[in-house]
């Protein structure tokens, strides 16, 4: 029962953040162009190169999640960007606490979930059912 859990939260913290953040900011050019302007209006420095960076690690890092490879390494950049985008959030957007819980884009887009099912992730690892599991058996 616990893998089939650690399965379904993989699925559903990695294929809902890769598609609504990662996504757009790696792929979708005027994704990237907002959100670099955000992070610039809020007087983050190289604003652009900290979108891109976001997008990546969110997008790839959300896709080594969700097949449950290299698991526990995505899963800690991803406690890290998530981390990162919740302080930006809170210390310089000035946004309220209660907006990371919020599955708005707007408003905050969840951010503490994620950041939750992350550190959950971490301290389980990946379960069974994961790329992982099978290299493991494979080195054993």
């Amino acid at each position: 029962m616990k893998d089939w859990l650690l399965l379904f939260l993989r699925l559903i913290a990695g294929v809902g953040l890769a598609y609504w953040a990662g996504y757009g900011k790696v792929f979708v050019e005027e994704t990237r162009e907002a959100y670099s302007q955000v992070l610039a209006d809020a007087g983050i420095p190289a604003a652009y190169f900290m979108t891109l960076l976001f997008g990546v690690v969110e997008f790839f890092g959300s896709c080594f999640l969700t097949v449950g490879f290299f698991t526990r390494k995505a899963t800690a950049l991803l406690i890290i960007s998530a981390a990162a985008s919740g302080a930006i959030q809170l210390l310089i957007l000035e946004a309220p606490v209660a907006n990371l819980f919020l599955l708005d884009q707007d408003a905050g887009f969840g951010t503490g979930i994620f950041l939750i099912a992350y550190v959950v992730l971490l301290l389980f690892g990946p379960g069974n059912i994961s790329f992982d599991a099978g290299r493991r058996s494979q080195t054993a």
